[in-house]
């Protein structure tokens, strides 16, 4: 019967999935977070911009869903679609408020990593 709790307790790390590179996640939501935070300059500039932080976001979006956290897949999700929206805006103006709309979806990921880490 002492085999159960030995079993119980081995559980969790069984359960963690392989190549999970949490960190990088992590560190991309902090990148694109600061790189949300500049103002926006021009369209042209804007829109490069918007791109490379998509694809950065992209890239969390796919550790943390290769890491099993829902929760941060889903937000990161949704700011990296918004970036990527905004390398196809017609205004500098409209570029910045895309941006507005991403950072706010950045910092609820962040938030969650902060709080609850990885569900």
């Amino acid at each position: 019967m002492w085999w159960l709790i030995l079993l119980a307790l081995a559980t969790p790390a069984t359960a963690q999935r392989p190549f999970c590179d949490f960190g990088t996640g992590v560190t991309a939501v902090r990148d694109a977070q600061a790189r949300l935070a500049v103002p926006v300059t021009g369209l042209v500039t804007g829109r490069e911009t918007g791109l490379a932080i998509a694809a950065t976001l992209e890239a969390a979006r796919a550790t943390f869903a290769a890491c099993g956290c829902p929760r941060l897949t889903d937000l990161t999700d949704e700011a990296a679609r918004l970036t990527e929206q905004s390398g196809y805006e017609a205004s500098a103006a409209r570029i910045a408020q895309t941006f507005t709309q991403a950072g706010f979806r950045v910092r609820l990921a962040r938030q969650a990593m902060d709080t609850n880490g990885c569900r």
